[in-house]
């Protein structure tokens, strides 16, 4: 069920060729969760600025089925992976954490609850 979306202002010729695939995995092992319940999109080529600067910036959101209590040590960790793996500085984007309930999310016709 998680759900990992960059918006970027990064053309998308500069989006590594393997991100999703690497989000993906990167998700699953950072939440605990199957690969196949992670959604990854990515929003390439927005118009955005951030700190009135429209050098490389992002946002980045999480949608999981959590109670929140982990989201400081996510933070860390998925601000290195968006650092290390699309070459935007740590200080050029913010990530929003957005904790869901079981029985508002719904897969293969069933929720979670």
């Amino acid at each position: 069920m998680p759900n990992f979306v960059v918006y970027t202002n990064l053309p998308k010729d500069k989006i590594p060729k393997d991100f999703l695939q690497q989000a993906c995995a990167f998700i699953s092992k950072e939440l605990g969760k199957a690969e196949h319940y992670i959604t990854v999109r990515v929003n390439a080529d927005q118009m955005m600025s951030m700190g009135n600067s429209s050098d490389p910036c992002a946002s980045v959101e999480l949608k999981n089925i959590t109670d929140g209590a982990k989201n400081k040590e996510h933070a860390v960790n998925i601000t290195d992976f968006v650092e290390r793996t699309l070459n935007i500085p740590k200080d050029r984007f913010m990530i929003t954490f957005t904790n869901e309930r079981r029985e508002d999310i719904s897969f293969n016709g069933k929720t979670f609850a």
